[in-house]
């Protein structure tokens, strides 16, 4: 039975079993039979996601004491989960609407504790119903997830919905509290009750309320997640709460996806608030004017973005907290926020991410000029920036990433900053490469991205960075070769070499074989490569992987049936002929456990004779090759626990029926899986 439990029917000469755990399988149900295992405690399902249903007599199991069910797609519960007395931990209840059990029966699993998500409120749940569930006398409760609907749509029509969650208050020693796509217009008055003085994390997600509950009275909340309430315009005083000294505990403060959001109004009262706030994100609040709080001292992280309309007024006195606290600053096409800046720099600021701006040369100028901590550096989608405007880099600077700055011309004058250990270079086509005089500044980069960047870079001088342990190019559109000019006698630490999509590119270094520690090497769609590895394969190579390369040849030199490669993936238009002369000469090495084939268009058929000597080979994925028809007549590795076949119509066709020779040549493989779809 496809995505059953194996061996199902020995199950009954278990009945000693006390513990089964299933987790991150492919099983689509469990048989009916193991509701005999009368002693088991422990059922663990987590993340079945093929699972959609729990057996009926689940009831029987009175002495299970923990049930894990997250991450399925579990329809309903089964009727009767009230008879398991003996719960103690029930990680999703999942309401039926009309077959499967009613939230009711929560009320007779008085000592459920740890987490728990009740999901499907919408389907069939009235007031009563939620009253009987009791959640309010469930002392050990300590996370709670309340779900209405499965997807993103929000729905005003849960005429009941208030009452429903208002008869499901929860204990007052919770500590986690989400509420999502709830769909009345304001949250019951429970919710932000001073006597909840144990939360200390709540979420509060696509509801339809007008309004926020008083949340400020919570004493030990820390952190605040508010996003896509849609129909919220206003945050009021009353978010705040009538007592004194509001949100006194609270860390993180969030608000996300937020459309209609206009005014922030202050508390109106005297007490300072947010004193211990360290994280404030606003995002996609694209109608938000103001006002921010004017007062955050303790402001570590703050990140703005899709805020394009807030004022000077709202931000103004804000901005004087920035200067002296913020360590970590994100804006995301927020100008006022930005021109504030400019008028003085953040002095303790480390990590900067700015973005969507028509001109930061100002911001630049003052960074580098005031800022002696900055660790970290991103720049994206900033069309107008030509140069930096003041020829040098933060000092202290070790990570830059730039994105999609189609004007940049050039590094600063200086060069990089020399503890400088990751560099990220993406859409950055104007970019000049660093000029050989500068590369020895850079002599700790660690990490080096280029895609689609640097068109006038023709050579890339591989032996000049001593200390790189990654390196992926990608799309360098006139690059034509990877030198190697070794500074005395050092040899790359490179780690592991990705280059895909150079169209130009002809050679690597001969020299790759000496480059000892590198692990992985990844070559795609460079068409008018000839030759890699010369002089042989990296010793301890593990990974390597070869697509698109329509004029390489197999060289006897790389030495591949003696390495120690552990994954192996070829495909790609032009990769038929080096996929079959590897398995005619039998080149691939025994260490050899994953092996990929994709891409192949016109395989109809490959030899099975080059595959049996892989005595340690565990996985094979076939993906894309269309008109391969058969599996090899001798067999696959007995080794092997894992058949991947995904788009291959015709393999498609004659092995997922499971009848007949063709499937007994890989009935024996633990797992197949063709196209997503787990067979066995």
């Amino acid at each position: 039975m496809a995505g059953a439990l194996p061996g199902y029917e020995s199950i009954r000469n278990l009945r000693s079993l006390r513990y089964i755990d299933l987790s991150h399988t492919g099983i689509r149900r469990l048989p009916d039979i193991i509701c005999t295992l009368y002693n088991l405690e422990t059922l663990l399902l987590a993340h079945c996601s093929s699972l959609i249903e729990l057996p009926a007599d689940m009831h029987k199991l009175i002495n299970l004491r923990h049930v894990d069910i997250s991450g399925t797609n579990i329809k309903d519960m089964p009727l009767r989960m009230g008879r398991l007395t003996n719960l103690r931990s029930l990680s999703t209840f999942v309401v039926g609407k009309s077959t499967g059990a009613s939230i009711r029966e929560l009320g007779e699993l008085p000592n459920i504790m740890g987490k728990l998500s009740i999901l499907k409120l919408h389907d069939g749940v009235d007031a009563e119903d939620a009253l009987q569930a009791n959640l309010k006398g469930k002392q050990y409760l300590k996370e709670l997830t309340l779900k209405w609907r499965d997807d993103a749509r929000i729905c005003r029509d849960y005429h009941n919905d208030r009452d429903v969650l208002d008869k499901l208050q929860p204990p007052i020693n919770l500590e986690k509290l989400t509420i999502e796509f709830y769909g009345r217009n304001r949250f019951p008055n429970w919710l932000g009750d001073s006597s909840f003085s144990c939360v200390q994390f709540m979420r509060l997600s696509h509801c339809s309320c007008l309004s926020l509950p008083s949340l400020g009275q919570l004493p030990t909340l820390k952190v605040l997640f508010i996003g896509g309430l849609n129909f919220l315009s206003t945050v009021s005083p009353r978010f705040y709460g009538d007592g004194d000294q509001p949100f006194q505990r609270l860390e993180k403060l969030a608000f996300v996806e937020m459309p209609e959001w206009e005014d922030w109004l202050p508390s109106g009262g005297q007490s300072p608030v947010f004193p211990r706030l360290e994280e404030l994100v606003l995002k996609k609040c694209p109608k938000l004017r103001g006002n921010l709080p004017n007062h955050l001292p303790s402001l570590k992280k703050l990140s703005v973005s899709g805020c394009g309309v807030l004022h000077e007024r709202a931000t103004t006195t804000f901005n004087v907290e920035l200067q002296h606290s913020v360590e970590e600053l994100t804006l995301d096409g927020c100008p006022i926020l930005l021109s504030l800046l400019g008028k003085e720099f953040l002095t303790s600021l480390q990590k900067l991410e700015i973005g969507n701006f028509v001109n930061i040369e100002g911001l630049l100028n003052k960074m580098v000029r005031d800022s002696n901590h900055l660790q970290m550096l991103s720049i994206w989608n900033c069309p107008s920036l030509m140069v930096f405007p003041s020829g040098r880099l933060p000092t202290a600077l070790t990570s830059l990433h730039l994105q999609e700055c189609p004007s940049l011309s050039s590094f600063p004058r200086d060069g990089l900053p020399t503890m400088l250990k990751l560099l990220e270079i993406t859409n950055c086509r104007k970019l000049e490469f660093l000029a050989h005089e500068m590369i020895p500044k850079s002599a700790y980069l660690e990490t080096l991205n280029i895609s689609c960047s640097c068109d006038s870079l023709r050579s890339f001088p591989l032996g000049l960075f001593p200390q790189l342990r990654d390196l992926s190019i990608r799309s360098c559109v006139n690059l034509e070769s990877l030198s190697f000019e070794a500074v005395d006698e050092k040899i790359s630490h490179l780690k592991s070499l990705s280059v895909f999509g150079c169209k130009n590119l002809r050679s690597f270094p001969k020299q790759l074989h000496a480059f000892n520690d590198l692990r992985e090497l990844r070559i795609s769609a460079l068409p008018n490569l000839e030759s890699v590895a010369e002089e042989g394969l990296p010793l301890n190579l593990e990974v390597f992987e070869v697509c698109y390369c329509d004029k390489l040849k197999p060289s006897e030199k790389w030495g591949l049936e003696g390495s120690f490669i552990r994954q192996f993936s070829i495909g790609g238009r032009g990769s038929e002929d080096l996929f079959g002369t590897l398995l005619k000469d039998k080149r691939l090495p025994t260490t050899l456990n994953n092996l990929y084939i994709y891409g192949l268009p016109s395989l109809k058929s490959f030899d099975g004779k080059g595959l049996q000597h892989l005595t340690s080979l565990k996985r094979l994925q076939i993906h894309c090759c269309d008109n391969l028809e058969f599996l090899p007549k001798e067999g696959l590795p007995i080794s092997l626990s894992f058949l991947s076949i995904e788009r291959c119509s015709s393999l498609k066709k004659r092995y997922q029926n499971k009848r007949g020779d063709d499937w007994s040549k890989i009935a024996g493989i633990p797992c197949i899986q063709i196209d997503g779809k787990v067979m066995k």
